[in-house]
């Protein structure tokens, strides 16, 4: 059975620009995602992968917990999660899909448990 990933909260940062920060859970990881034009509801179910802008430090994390945590009031966030796609550069945290926009390092593979720093998770409409 697969979780759904729900909107839990929407910041707006600028109404007249329809720029948000769409506070995202699969019941039990959270993340926060840009969105642009924002034209979503609390509640709603998202479209996935997320993309992952500006991952860097990308490393093979094996036993820790698969995780996403926000850095502080940034759009950063931390990230260890499993490579469930090495070819498309997709991780998943729980039901939450990651696409990196940039390659997996050499020797990770589809399985592996990595660890990164992106600068910006958006929300597509």
């Amino acid at each position: 059975m697969s979780q759904e990933v729900r909107i839990r909260e929407i910041e707006w940062l600028s109404k007249d620009a329809e720029e948000a920060l769409v506070y995202l859970t699969d019941g039990v990881n959270e993340c926060a995602a840009f969105c642009q034009p924002c034209e979503k509801e609390p509640g709603g179910i998202i479209q996935q992968p997320l993309l992952a802008f500006g991952a860097q430090g990308i490393k093979i994390c094996d036993g820790e917990v698969e995780s996403i945590q926000r850095i502080g009031k940034t759009f950063g966030h931390v990230i260890c999660a499993r490579v469930v796609d090495a070819d498309l550069e997709i991780l998943k945290v729980g039901a939450i899909l990651l696409e990196l926009d940039t390659s997996l390092p050499g020797g990770i593979g589809t399985n592996c448990v990595v660890r990164c720093i992106c600068r910006r998770i958006d929300l597509f409409v």
